[in-house]
Protein backbone atom coordinates (compact mmCIF):
# COMPACT_ATOMS: atom_id res chain seq x y z
CA UNK A 1 0.00 0.00 0.00
CA UNK A 2 2.95 2.32 0.60
CA UNK A 3 3.95 2.29 -3.06
CA UNK A 4 0.38 2.89 -4.25
CA UNK A 5 -0.11 5.72 -1.76
CA UNK A 6 3.18 7.42 -2.60
CA UNK A 7 2.75 6.86 -6.33
CA UNK A 8 -0.79 8.25 -6.21
CA UNK A 9 0.36 11.32 -4.28
CA UNK A 10 3.19 11.95 -6.74
CA UNK A 11 0.81 11.49 -9.69
CA UNK A 12 -1.71 13.94 -8.22
CA UNK A 13 1.07 16.39 -7.36
CA UNK A 14 2.39 16.16 -10.93
CA UNK A 15 -1.04 16.82 -12.41
CA UNK A 16 -1.56 19.73 -10.00
CA UNK A 17 1.82 21.27 -10.89
CA UNK A 18 1.13 20.82 -14.60
CA UNK A 19 -2.23 22.61 -14.32
CA UNK A 20 -0.87 25.41 -12.10
CA UNK A 21 2.10 26.05 -14.41
CA UNK A 22 -0.23 26.54 -17.37
CA UNK A 23 1.16 23.59 -19.31
CA UNK A 24 -2.24 21.91 -19.20
CA UNK A 25 -5.05 24.21 -20.26
CA UNK A 26 -8.41 22.57 -19.45
CA UNK A 27 -10.13 24.88 -21.95
CA UNK A 28 -8.36 23.23 -24.92
CA UNK A 29 -9.83 19.96 -26.12
CA UNK A 30 -6.46 18.43 -26.98
CA UNK A 31 -5.15 19.17 -23.47
CA UNK A 32 -8.33 17.75 -21.96
CA UNK A 33 -7.78 14.56 -23.96
CA UNK A 34 -4.20 14.25 -22.70
CA UNK A 35 -5.38 14.78 -19.14
CA UNK A 36 -7.85 11.92 -19.44
CA UNK A 37 -5.23 9.79 -21.20
CA UNK A 38 -3.00 10.18 -18.14
CA UNK A 39 -5.85 9.31 -15.79
CA UNK A 40 -6.78 6.30 -17.92
CA UNK A 41 -3.15 5.14 -18.00
CA UNK A 42 -3.03 5.18 -14.21
CA UNK A 43 -6.29 3.22 -13.93
CA UNK A 44 -5.13 0.76 -16.63
CA UNK A 45 -1.87 0.09 -14.80
CA UNK A 46 -3.68 -0.36 -11.48
CA UNK A 47 -6.17 -2.80 -13.04
CA UNK A 48 -3.45 -4.88 -14.68
CA UNK A 49 -1.57 -5.09 -11.40
CA UNK A 50 -4.72 -5.92 -9.43
CA UNK A 51 -5.70 -8.59 -11.97
CA UNK A 52 -2.33 -10.28 -11.75
CA UNK A 53 -2.49 -10.20 -7.95
CA UNK A 54 -6.00 -11.68 -8.00
CA UNK A 55 -4.92 -14.38 -10.45
CA UNK A 56 -1.93 -15.16 -8.24
CA UNK A 57 -4.28 -15.61 -5.29
CA UNK A 58 -6.37 -18.05 -7.31
CA UNK A 59 -9.22 -15.64 -8.06
CA UNK A 60 -8.91 -15.95 -11.82
CA UNK A 61 -12.61 -15.26 -12.46
CA UNK A 62 -12.43 -11.90 -10.68
CA UNK A 63 -9.21 -11.05 -12.53
CA UNK A 64 -10.88 -11.85 -15.85
CA UNK A 65 -13.97 -9.78 -15.01
CA UNK A 66 -11.80 -6.82 -13.98
CA UNK A 67 -9.68 -6.87 -17.13
CA UNK A 68 -12.66 -7.52 -19.42
CA UNK A 69 -14.50 -4.53 -17.98
CA UNK A 70 -11.44 -2.28 -18.39
CA UNK A 71 -10.99 -3.43 -21.99
CA UNK A 72 -14.67 -2.77 -22.78
CA UNK A 73 -14.46 0.71 -21.26
CA UNK A 74 -11.25 1.29 -23.26
CA UNK A 75 -12.96 0.39 -26.53
CA UNK A 76 -15.90 2.72 -25.90
CA UNK A 77 -13.57 5.49 -24.69
CA UNK A 78 -11.37 5.21 -27.77
CA UNK A 79 -14.44 5.25 -30.02
CA UNK A 80 -15.74 8.36 -28.25
CA UNK A 81 -12.38 10.18 -28.51
CA UNK A 82 -11.94 9.34 -32.19
CA UNK A 83 -15.43 10.56 -33.06
CA UNK A 84 -15.43 13.77 -31.04
CA UNK A 85 -14.62 17.16 -32.53
CA UNK A 86 -11.12 18.62 -32.34
CA UNK A 87 -10.21 22.19 -31.42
Amino acid sequence: MYLYGLGGLLFIAGIFITIKSGSLNPNKLSHWRWFWTLIFGLVWYMCIHASLNLAGLGLVNFAFILMASVIIVSIFGAYWVMNSKTD
